[in-house]
């Protein structure tokens, strides 16, 4: 019950306030902007933030679903006229996969110091986790895409989505010892 509770502290209080993403703290020439597929409305917070020149590139990593391709074929038609800065991963099928993906492309643009961490609020404090013990000597700074938990038909599949988020986190930082 402790772990819970520190849980629902953790994910709706200290990640807001401690690692959460302002437009202080990054740089455009310094930073790339990393979005995890898998979940409702990434794809268009990441393309929001490259938009308004929060990084320098656009990594999007994981499988991507038939309305996610949809959004790839959008994005190069309507948004980027080149290539050399959006960057696609269509091979990680885990976030862990996503952090290894992101750790072997940093190797080749070493002069990216920042990253913005981009997935659904439930899913970031893991994310932060697994990144930050792959990925190390990068500032992580996350970037939800959904801002507030909706109380409406779906506050069962919330509270659902939490609570499975928390057991993935209890297992990853006891794997991670």
């Amino acid at each position: 019950m402790i772990a819970l509770i520190w849980w629902l502290i953790l994910i709706f209080n200290t990640f807001p306030k401690k690692y959460y993403f302002t437009n202080l703290v990054s740089s455009k020439y310094n930073s790339a902007i990393i979005v995890l597929t898998g979940g409702k409305g990434r794809i268009e917070k990441g393309i929001d933030l490259y938009k308004n020149g929060h990084g320098s590139f656009l990594f999007i990593s994981g499988v991507f679903h038939e309305s996610e391709l949809e959004i790839k074929q959008q994005i190069e038609r309507q948004v980027f006229n080149h290539n050399c800065c959006v960057v696609y991963d269509k091979n990680a099928t885990s976030t862990l996969e996503n952090a290894l993906e992101v750790k072997n492309w940093l190797a080749e643009n070493p002069e990216i110091e920042n990253l913005i961490l981009v997935s659904s609020y439930y899913h970031l404090p893991r994310s932060f986790i697994i990144f930050s013990n792959t990925i190390g000597e990068k500032k992580i700074f996350l970037s939800p895409a959904e801002y507030k938990l909706k109380v409406n038909n779906n506050l069962f599949f919330h509270i659902k989505l939490i609570f499975l988020e928390f057991v993935k986190v209890i297992y990853t930082i006891i794997s991670l010892i």
